[in-house]
């Protein structure tokens, strides 16, 4: 039976984009949208609609800015996630390195800048969701 490089490929990552800033989400979810290496299925603006999102849409990975309006409600979503959702892949995103929040070093995450590339995007939700 010949290879098929389409059968050993990956599944496309579903991801749920979350930001207080409808602006970024959008750009986010379409910057994500254009690279075709993932599938964005949500967006929301606060905890409340993020976990209807991820309840709804059961993504593989959600895209996260822990200031939802402020850190401390993007800690007790991303703890929630982690909680509700064992499986459930995060990669924050933000202006600066949120790694430093004792807060969040509890859970497994990681990081990509907003200033960063669109490949450092996929990259970022492709390794969370799928490492080699």
């Amino acid at each position: 039976m010949p290879f098929n490089p389409r059968s050993a490929a990956p599944p496309t990552p579903r991801v749920v984009v979350v930001d207080a800033d409808r602006r970024v989400q959008q750009s986010l979810a379409d910057l994500l949208g254009l690279t075709g290496d993932v599938a964005v299925v949500g967006r929301a603006g606060d905890v409340r609609a993020a976990l209807q999102e991820v309840e709804r849409t059961q993504p593989d990975v959600v895209l996260v800015d822990p200031r939802l309006p402020d850190v401390e409600a993007g800690v007790a979503l991303i703890a929630g996630l982690a909680r509700a959702w064992p499986s459930l892949r995060i990669v924050l995103t933000g202006w600066g390195d949120t790694e430093g929040h004792a807060s969040l070093s509890a859970t497994p995450t990681s990081y990509v800048s907003k200033g960063g590339s669109p490949e450092q995007f996929v990259d970022a939700i492709v390794d969370a969701c799928c490492p080699v």
